[in-house]
Parts: C-alpha cells; sequence; structure tokens
C-alpha cells in the first residue's frame, strides 16, 4: 500500500509543479460536466408550449361551406378561427393553398395543414343519412429535422380531436336545448306532446263527425231507394189515378224536388270522395318523401292499402255514371295499380342498393303525382258532365210532371221513361250505398289507429322515466352535451412524477457525461508508469493502482462538479440528492476503473474498445428510448450493460426510490470493477509484448501519436 502511494504522490507533484499539466488537468474536470448540462439544458421541455409555440406550421382552408335553411355554415373557417387562438403552435395563416404548400417545401414551415373545399359538406353528410367521412390534408417536412416532425405529428391528433369534439357538443347542444322545446315551448297552453295528444284527439273527434254523416247518408241513400220503388209500384194502377191525376202528379213533382236534392248531395258525396283520395295521397307522398334507408316502410305499406280502398270503390261507381268518360277513369285506375305495385316492390325487396331505394322512391313520387292529376281529371268531368246532366234530367222531369198535372185530363201520360229513368237513379244509389259503406269501414280503422297511438303516447307521458328524462333536458342541457361530446375523463395519476423532460433525461446525459470524462483522461494521461530511481521497487499491481489513483480523483472531481451543477446551476428535480451524488460517484468510479484497465491492458485498441462500448451504450442503454422499441440485438445486450444500472440507481433518484433497487443496482456495478481488475492486472502482461509491437510499428509510420 505503501508503494502505491508512492507512485500516485509522485504523480500529483508532477502535475502542481507543472502549470500546462495543471491546466489540463482542471479542463479535464470542467469539460465533462458542460457536455452534461448543455444536453440536459437543451432537452428541459422540447415538447412543452413554450418549445413547440416557435414551431411554425401553414394553415389554409378551402372550404366552401353549405347553406342550411337560409344560414351559410363554414367549418372551416370555425376550425381556423380555433387554432388563432391556440398557442401551442406558432400557426402560419396563408391566403393560398400554392403559398401554405411552398412555405412547407422550403422548410420555413415543418408541416401544414390544408381543409378541402367540401369539408363541411362531408362533415354535416350524417343530417343527409349519406355519410362522407370529412378529410384533411397535413403536409410534412422530414428532411429538416427528423424529431420535429414527430412533435408536430401531435398536430394531427390535436387538431382532429377538437373538431370531433367540437362537432359532437354542436349537435349534442342543439339536441339538448330542444328539450326546452319538448317540455317548454307551449301549443294551446301545454308542451308539445301534450299538443301533439290534443291534435291527434281533434282528428279522432272529427274522424266521428265524418263516421255520423256518413251513416247519416247511407241512411237517406236508402229512403231514397224506397221512395222510388214505391213510385214504380204507381205505374201499373195509373189509369185508375187519371181521375185524380192532378193530385198525383203534384206528389210525384214533389218526390223529383227531393231526388234532384238527392242527386246534389251524391255528387258532393262523389266530390268529397275524391278529396279524400287526394289527400290521402298528399300524405302518402309526405311519407315517402321523408322516410331513410333504415326506417320501417309500414307507414308507407299502410297509407298504399287506405288509398286503394279508396280509389277502387270511387272510381268503379264514376265509371259507372260517366259512360263518355269511362276511358279516363280507367287510366286512373290503371295509375292507381301502378302506385301500389312500385310501392309493393319498394316494401317487399329489402335487399336493394341505395341508389335504387332513392330511384324506387322517386318513381313511387311520380306515380303519386299522376294519380293526382288524373283525380282532378275525374272530378272535372263529375261536376262538369254528370252534375249538371243529372240535375237537368230531373229538372226536366219536374217540369213534365207539372205540364202533365195542367193537361192530365185530355192527354194520357206516358209514364214509361220516367220509370226507365227512376229504376236508372235507383241502380246509382244502390252503388253509392255500397261504396259509402267501405268509406265509413275505412274512416274507422283509421280512427282506430289514431286512438291507439293516443294511448301510447299517454302510456310513456304517464311514467316516472321520462318525466326524469324530460327534466333532465329542460333543467341540465350542459351536463347532457359535456356528457355526450366527452362521456369518459382521463384521470391521470403520476407514479414516479418527473417535472419536466430536461429532469428526466439527466440520468443518461449525466452517466454519459462521466463515461466521456473518463475516455478524455485516458486520451491525455499515459496510463504506464517509467521506471526511475525514485519508484525502484514498485511492483507493477502497484504502479497500476498507484497511477489509477490518479484517475479515480480527478473522475470524482469530475463528478462532484457535474452533479452540483446538475442540482444547483440546472436545478433539475432530484427528490433524494446525497444518494444521487454517491451514485454518481459509484458511476465514476467504475468508469475510470474500466477504461483505465483497458487501455492498460490493450493501450490504443483498449480506448477503441472504450468508445465502441460508448457508442453500443448510447444506442442500446434505453437512455432516450424505451428498450422495448430497439432491435433485438440491444434488447440482448441491454442487460449487460453498466450505462443501465448507473442509469437507473439516478433515476432512483430524481423521482423516487423502489423497494430496493437503488442497492441492486450499485451492488451490480460492483461486478464491473471486478472484471475491470481482471483486464487491467491479469491481461496486461500477456498482451504487453504485442502492444510494444503495435507502438514500434505505429510510430514508425509517422503518423500516429
Amino acid at each position: 500500500m505503501k508503494n502505491i502511494w508512492r507512485v500516485y504522490i509522485s504523480d500529483l507533484k508532477k502535475i502542481t509543479t507543472n502549470v500546462v499539466a495543471l491546466s489540463i488537468v482542471m479542463g479535464l474536470c470542467i469539460i465533462p460536466s458542460l457536455y452534461a448540462w448543455f444536453n440536459i439544458m437543451s432537452n428541459w421541455d422540447p415538447y412543452g408550449e413554450s418549445a413547440t409555440s416557435l414551431m411554425k406550421i401553414s394553415v389554409y382552408s378551402e372550404d366552401e361551406g353549405m347553406d342550411m335553411s337560409g344560414i351559410q355554415l363554414t367549418i372551416g373557417d370555425m376550425v381556423t378561427e380555433s387554432l388563432e387562438n391556440n398557442n401551442t403552435i406558432d400557426w402560419t395563416f396563408t391566403s393560398s393553398k400554392a403559398e401554405a404548400l411552398e412555405l412547407i417545401a422550403s422548410g420555413d414551415c415543418y408541416a401544414g395543414i390544408i381543409i378541402p373545399k367540401d369539408f363541411t359538406q362531408n362533415m354535416l353528410s350524417i343530417l343527409s343519412g349519406n355519410i362522407v367521412n370529412p378529410d384533411i390534408e397535413y403536409y410534412e417536412n422530414s428532411k429538416k429535422n427528423a424529431i420535429a416532425t414527430k412533435i408536430t405529428g401531435k398536430v394531427k391528433t390535436t387538431v382532429q380531436n377538437e373538431i370531433n369534439t367540437k362537432l359532437i357538443s354542436t349537435l349534442t347542444e342543439i339536441f339538448a336545448n330542444a328539450g326546452d322545446y319538448l317540455s317548454g315551448n307551449n301549443i294551446d297552453g301545454a308542451d308539445i306532446v301534450a299538443g301533439f295528444e290534443s291534435k291527434l284527439n281533434q282528428i279522432s273527434s272529427t274522424l266521428d263527425n265524418y263516421i255520423y254523416m256518413m251513416n247519416t247518408f247511407e241512411l237517406l241513400t236508402e229512403s231514397s231507394s224506397d221512395a222510388i220503388d214505391t213510385t214504380k209500384l204507381l205505374f201499373p194502377g195509373i189509369g185508375s189515378m187519371a181521375s185524380s191525376g192532378a193530385k198525383s202528379l203534384g206528389n210525384l213533382g214533389d218526390s223529383a224536388k227531393i231526388s234532384s236534392n238527392v242527386a246534389d248531395t251524391g255528387v258532393s258525396l262523389l266530390n268529397t270522395g275524391l278529396d279524400t283520395i287526394n289527400n290521402k295521397l298528399n300524405d302518402l307522398k309526405d311519407t315517402v318523401s321523408s322516410i331513410k334507408r333504415e326506417s320501417s316502410l309500414e307507414p308507407v305499406s299502410k297509407g298504399s292499402d287506405i288509398t286503394d280502398v279508396l280509389s277502387s270503390n270511387v272510381l268503379d261507381t264514376i265509371a259507372n255514371l260517366l259512360e263518355s268518360r269511362s276511358q279516363t277513369v280507367a287510366e286512373a285506375k290503371a295509375q292507381f295499380d301502378k302506385l301500389n305495385k312500385d310501392i309493393k316492390q319498394l316494401t317487399d325487396d329489402s335487399s336493394i342498393s341505395d341508389s335504387d331505394f332513392t330511384n324506387m322512391k322517386d318513381t313511387i313520387l311520380s306515380d303519386i303525382s299522376n294519380c293526382q292529376e288524373y283525380i282532378a281529371s275525374v272530378k272535372s268531368a263529375i261536376n262538369d258532365e254528370l252534375a249538371p246532366e243529372l240535375k237537368g234530367s230531373l229538372n226536366d222531369i219536374s217540369a213534365s210532371l207539372s205540364q202533365a198535372q195542367t193537361i192530365l185530363s185530355g192527354v194520357p201520360g206516358n209514364f214509361n221513361d220516367i220509370s226507365k229513368t227512376l229504376t236508372e237513379y235507383q241502380n246509382i244509389l244502390k252503388s253509392g250505398s255500397n261504396d259509402i259503406e267501405t268509406t265509413i269501414n275505412c274512416l274507422k280503422d283509421l280512427q282506430s289507429n289514431i286512438n291507439r297511438i293516443i294511448t301510447d303516447i299517454q302510456d310513456i307521458t304517464s311514467s316516472g322515466k321520462y318525466q326524469e328524462f324530460m327534466n333532465a333536458i329542460k333543467d341540465n342541457p350542459q351536463i347532457i352535451v359535456d356528457f355526450i361530446s366527452s362521456p369518459v375523463q382521463m384521470n391521470t395519476v403520476a407514479i414516479y412524477e418527473i417535472t419536466n423532460y430536461g429532469s428526466a433525461m439527466a440520468p443518461f446525459y449525466t452517466v454519459l457525461a462521466l463515461w466521456v470524462g473518463a475516455l478524455i483522461l485516458v486520451a491525455l494521461i499515459h496510463v504506464k508508469v517509467k521506471d526511475n530511481e525514485e519508484l525502484e521497487g514498485v511492483k507493477p499491481y502497484q504502479k497500476f493502482f498507484g497511477r489509477y489513483l490518479n484517475f479515480f480523483v480527478i473522475g470524482q472531481v469530475q463528478t462532484i462538479i457535474t452533479v452540483m451543477g446538475d442540482l444547483f446551476y440546472v436545478d433539475i428535480q432530484c427528490k433524494h440528492p446525497i444518494a444521487f451524488t454517491l451514485a454518481a460517484m459509484m458511476t465514476s468510479f467504475v468508469f475510470t476503473f474500466l477504461i483505465y484497465s483497458l487501455t492498460v491492458a490493450f493501450g490504443n485498441v483498449g480506448e477503441a474498445i472504450a468508445v465502441v462500448i460508448m457508442v453500443i451504450q448510447v444506442a442500446g442503454a434505453g437512455g432516450t428510448f424505451p428498450v422495448e422499441v430497439l432491435p433485438s440485438v440491444y434488447r440482448a445486450l441491454y442487460k449487460f450493460m453498466p450505462f443501465s444500472y448507473c442509469m437507473n440507481a439516478l433515476r432512483e433518484c430524481v423521482a423516487g426510490m423502489y423497494q430496493d433497487t437503488y442497492g441492486k443496482c450499485l451492488a451490480t456495478l460492483l461486478i464491473y470493477v471486478a472484471i475491470s481488475a481482471v483486464i487491467g492486472l491479469l491481461l496486461a502482461k500477456p498482451c504487453a509484448k504485442l502492444l510494444d509491437k503495435m507502438e514500434r510499428s505505429k510510430e514508425k509510420s509517422g503518423l500516429f501519436i
């Protein structure tokens, strides 16, 4: 031990008595700390707003927007306005797409966002049922800086999340505020649901009146038919009536007037029937226009059935009355048949494509319009031809009866034509009676369906769950908006939290700086001790440890300066500063001893080996990237690298201790001390001759030191 101190004290005297040597040693003590400090500070907070706000990204919106019920909506402009208030990036808004792309290509901007022309239209395609996912064009220039694009790449997710959240919250807010309308806007003093129920009750009551009117008209028709039968019974006894002809003909005149009124009523009924058909066609048109691909087709089928029954009965009756226009009525019936056939095809075939579904809807709407045109033509024929003809015939009958009353005593009346006319009229009344009965049945079915809907509404509105839902929508719309726009809240719980990226990287750059410091030492200070009278009798192993004491002391000074700068100048986070210092001192001891031993044993080759070990550890020790993402060769070597244990020990001090991890890491480093001793003491002598030859050959080249 005494000889070891002799070697060390001899070296110490040489350093302290030589100004140049002392200056070099002082420089060697400071250089590693500068390496660590500068790297830690440069990585202090690269992902924070203060850093990313200096990175330029160009933005341009081509969005043309769209008109919604007279309101021009341009979501692209809303996005750019939102980005103007976002300070995480230096957004550069351009006047054209070409300018934005030029900034990216030239490197003035790291990336760019282009909002396309159809962005709003695609964004709102959800309202039309034909959904198209909107796209935003994102350009990035990877040539300027590899890490920069990884940082700016977060912009894609940020902008996408902002747009998605904004759209969801906007639509949800519309829905939630609609609760005020559902539960607060008055219709006849009640909310909209109660108002809807009230309207349905009114319709049901109106249908009661229609049914009552149709029943009355049916009784009137039967009474008219009975009156005609009675009148016809008079004709066989016409001879006996001659003596009281004036009185009998007067009674017949009154009957003719009654028949005229009945004819007017019948024509009115036919018009009402045609109007009812037209109204049902309008309802069917509205139903078909509003129906979607995923909607139930039952309302279309049911509306078609009601229209078919009404049109078939009414048109058959009219065809019997209008012989001159029977072709028009037949064409009308054919058009209704086509309508029913197309509707049946739509409702029966569930496998048609979206385009075929749309085309079939257009065809049905066209069929409905054609049916309405034929209804108008038939109605015109009734009012322009049938009504005047029928009324004229009855008026002629009444006039003839009046004239016959005055001349009955002299001129026998010819009642054959009258009997024939009354028979035809009786047939019309009987046919109309059947149609009236069919109409009454349709009205009763319609009323029954409406009453069923009213009952269902009452069951829903009377339930407690409905009231709770309406109260929630009315009283807390913003809560619903917040929940739907962001249903899951992520609560981050920090385990061993590190306040900034620089502190997280401090263990890596501190360890790397200490390795570099040890490497510089062997590059500038000789590891071989030359024999002289002062060191006479000193053994090789004593020279080995005596010279190493210089490396150890300088390495520890490097460590103290570096660690003090980390803690008090750079001000890294460190929960256990004393343990941090001890771990760094242990790291310096292991590194200096390992590199010193390699150089003693292998000379310049040992230095090269130390450089190679450093390069491998920088890439594969998990200092910057997680070991799991590295190539398999690094994952295999990771557990053999001293960097790993040094950094893990320092990380325990920075973020907080976990059980005995700190002690295990330091204990593992002792293995490298043993390996270093074996290399320096046992391998140095066998390699000495080879190293001498290499040194002489190197000197002969005249190129190497």
